[in-house]
């Protein structure tokens, strides 16, 4: 317990960091936790037994974040598609390689990558304060709901919520992230001063969010005990790797944005 506190303290101290350099440092931030969270997603994958094909991965995973900010959501679409084209042709020219090396390569470019495509557009967004209040409200609802969940499910938690995909998980602790992750959001709201919207639609805004970086974290346990492992790695002791850490957050993050969109007209 003293382990996973005193490293999640670092970590929200590392976060802090980037969030006050922004720029940047943020955009760098982001594409390095995707690459992370990349090959942690393809030694998962090994890990399984299937034999990915790192090198084409790992490229166009690094050309997704320069092919958005130079030429948007078509720059995206673009370097997507030459992933999988590739991913064809390697196998074809390559017999070590088998259907399944090209279908879970292409996976690990749509969970987590994907997502962190997102994470990276909401960083690139202009306007600082509106981009600051994007990560907030997703760090803050999948990081209240996932702390309420623990510690409900820990003292209350008397019934199983999906014991075949993650057995520790009740139905009382995620009623209490839902708890947390829509309190979490509204005082967000409150403390920006929000007013695009009325305050309980911030409230309701943040449940949905608590919901979704719930089921974020039910597909991260899915995920790994698929593949039989127990945590994505180990680079964060009493957490496990990156993805451990994002995994609720990077559910939230394509609503959250489409949120903005809708009310803030970004």
């Amino acid at each position: 317990m003293l382990k996973r506190i005193l490293s999640g303290a670092v970590i929200v101290a590392v976060v802090a960091a980037f969030l006050a350099l922004q720029g940047v440092y943020l955009k760098v931030g982001v594409a390095l936790i995707g690459l992370i969270c990349q090959y942690e997603m393809l030694q998962t994958i090994k890990n399984g037994g299937t034999k990915t094909m790192d090198i084409p991965v790992y490229i166009f995973t690094l050309a997704l974040f320069p092919a958005y900010y130079f030429l948007g959501s078509n720059g995206v679409l673009v370097v997507y598609a030459l992933t999988l084209m590739s991913l064809f042709m390697l196998r074809t020219l390559n017999d070590k390689y088998d259907y399944h090396s090209v279908a879970y390569s292409a996976l690990s470019m749509l969970y987590p990558q994907l997502f962190m495509v997102f994470f990276y557009q909401i960083v690139c967004v202009e306007d600082a304060h509106i981009s600051l209040m994007m990560i907030l409200f997703s760090i803050v609802a999948a990081s209240f709901s996932d702390t309420f969940a623990y510690f409900t499910g820990r003292f209350f938690g008397k019934n199983k919520l999906c014991p075949a995909i993650s057995p520790n998980k009740t139905v009382e602790g995620a009623i209490g992230g839902l708890i947390g992750g829509t309190v979490g959001t509204g005082l967000v709201a409150l403390i920006f001063g929000e007013t695009v919207v009325p305050l309980y639609v911030y409230f309701i805004f943040g449940m949905l969010l608590a919901a979704l970086s719930q089921f974020g974290d039910l597909a991260s346990s899915l995920t790994k005990r698929f593949f039989g492992v127990k945590d994505f790695g180990k680079l964060i002791p009493g957490h496990g790797g990156i993805l451990d850490r994002v995994c609720s957050i990077i559910f939230v993050l394509p609503v959250t944005l489409l949120f903005f969109v809708l009310f803030y007209g970004v």
